[in-house]
């Protein structure tokens, strides 16, 4: 009788490579950890689609109902998960009393560990991205990862060697306009207020450390997302189908975004674009990158206690992001992480001419400098009067339940909050084209939510 190498197959669940038969199924470490976590605090997930969502290495991240179900139809078995529990002693044990070791000899951090904390930040993009792709509805993603327009035209982003479920928008069309580079503007720190509310230990602050997380990080998020986003180095893309190039003149541009973007993005294409291009970057580096820019510990003005809450959940990010490189690229593991490191100092070197420029454009009454916008790059927190919502009006503001939202405790390893929900209403207000994200608003009694027992694997209908 001949035996099937169960490394020779593919994960039953996405496709991606193996790594043995887990739970009763041949499986990716990816799928294990996730079918594992959600048996194990006993989560409970939607899905907003109809229940049909594609599940492939490129985007088991997208809907985490979708991606149970496949689990269990593939053969995962819960009795596993429990008869493990019983027999061998908890997770947090196993792994304190035998840490793996590197070929080096290296103690590095436990894989389940740091699949379990990219996964969750993989989860937290995709959400994001998903907002933003609904906003820009001609964004149309693909099940390969690519995104192809109404002229078949597409594009990957710069993690193109192994593309996400929210790398994936459609080939930018024309020059961005003032209007574009403002609307983007906003739309994408709104946005950034929802993913740091589901980052810990974020949501555990004082409103004051918020905000300076918040202000610290803001710049870095403007250039960080449509660098990655960007695929090559010729001009940056923006999530609404338009783009600056490197030359891009006063034609487009009237005083204000001239000043602001001439002498930005030349460097934003040679000094992040092009050595994410280089690295051919993945998401889930990127991710980790996202998440050890957001969670700076030196942030002037920090409490202490905050420190060090920020600097543990840092040093989480760190190892995760070292131990999937570790996996990833064996032979230049060490190399690879310190290429990506070196893209803070670039990126901070950015931040600070951003700031600079806009300092002075508002300084000389250059051109009227957008409320919020201000607010979040510019040191006047307290001059919020023409502001149409603050920065603390958002942070104290309920989220709302989106599909696939952990409602229970997501364990000490974890670095995603689990008291948070990220699907907020963007809509349109003013003149039509400014977004506005709107908090706070219940959803409608009437609506309805169908979720999923874990334990019992039957639907449960609720009202919101």
């Amino acid at each position: 009788m001949d035996l099937v190498d169960p490394l020779a197959e593919p994960c039953a669940v996405c496709g991606d490579k193996s790594t043995g038969t887990h739970y009763g199924t041949v499986s990716c470490n990816g799928c294990k950890g996730f079918f594992r976590r959600t048996i194990l605090r006993n989560q409970r997930f939607t899905c907003r689609f109809n229940k049909q969502c594609v599940i492939d290495k490129n985007f088991r991240c997208a809907c985490r109902f979708c991606r149970f179900q496949k689990c269990l139809s593939a053969g995962m078995k819960r009795e596993a998960i429990q008869f493990e529990r019983d027999s061998i002693g908890s997770p947090k044990k196993r792994r304190e009393n035998s840490p793996p070791l590197s070929q080096s000899g290296n103690v590095i951090s436990p894989p389940d560990v740091c699949t379990d904390v990219i996964d969750n930040l993989m989860e937290m993009e995709a959400r994001v991205n998903q907002e933003m792709s609904t906003r820009y509805r001609n964004s149309v993603i693909t099940s390969n990862g690519a995104a192809a327009n109404a002229s078949g035209g597409a594009f990957q982003p710069t993690g193109a060697a192994d593309p996400g479920p929210s790398s994936a928008f459609t080939q930018p069309v024309r020059p961005c306009t003032v209007e574009d580079l403002n609307e983007m503007s906003r739309t994408t720190l709104l946005l950034m207020v929802e993913w740091a509310k589901n980052l810990a230990p974020f949501p555990d602050l004082s409103m004051e450390d918020k905000i300076i997380l918040l202000k610290n990080y803001a710049p870095q998020h403007l250039i960080l997302m449509p660098a990655f986003r960007s695929p090559d180095t010729t001009r940056v893309c923006l999530f609404n189908n338009t783009y600056m190039t490197r030359d891009q003149g006063n034609a487009e541009f009237n005083g204000f975004a001239a000043f602001k973007t001439s002498n930005i993005t030349p460097r934003v294409l040679d000094e992040i674009v092009w050595p994410m291009r280089q690295l051919q970057m993945r998401e889930q580096e990127f991710v980790c990158l996202k998440a050890l820019a957001f969670l700076h510990p030196e942030a002037k003005g920090l409490s202490p206690g905050s420190q060090l809450l920020i600097r543990d959940a840092r040093n989480k990010v760190l190892k995760a992001l070292y131990s999937y490189i570790l996996v990833q690229n064996p032979e230049d593991a060490p190399t690879r992480y310190g290429n990506i490191l070196l893209l803070a100092p670039a990126l901070k070197a950015l931040t600070q001419l951003l700031i600079e420029n806009m300092t002075l454009t508002k300084f000389f009454g250059l051109a009227e400098v957008d409320s919020l916008l201000s607010e979040f790059i510019l040191d006047d927190l307290n001059d919020q009067n023409s502001a149409p919502v603050s920065i603390k009006q958002h942070l104290a503001s309920p989220s709302f339940v989106t599909s696939g939202m952990i409602n229970s405790s997501s364990g000490p390893n974890s670095i995603i909050n689990p008291g948070s929900n990220l699907d907020p209403l963007i809509a349109l207000t003013g003149n039509g084209n400014i977004p506005l994200l709107q908090l706070g608003i219940p959803r409608s009694s009437a609506s309805q939510d169908v979720h999923v027992n874990v334990d019992t694997n039957e639907p449960v209908m609720t009202i919101l």
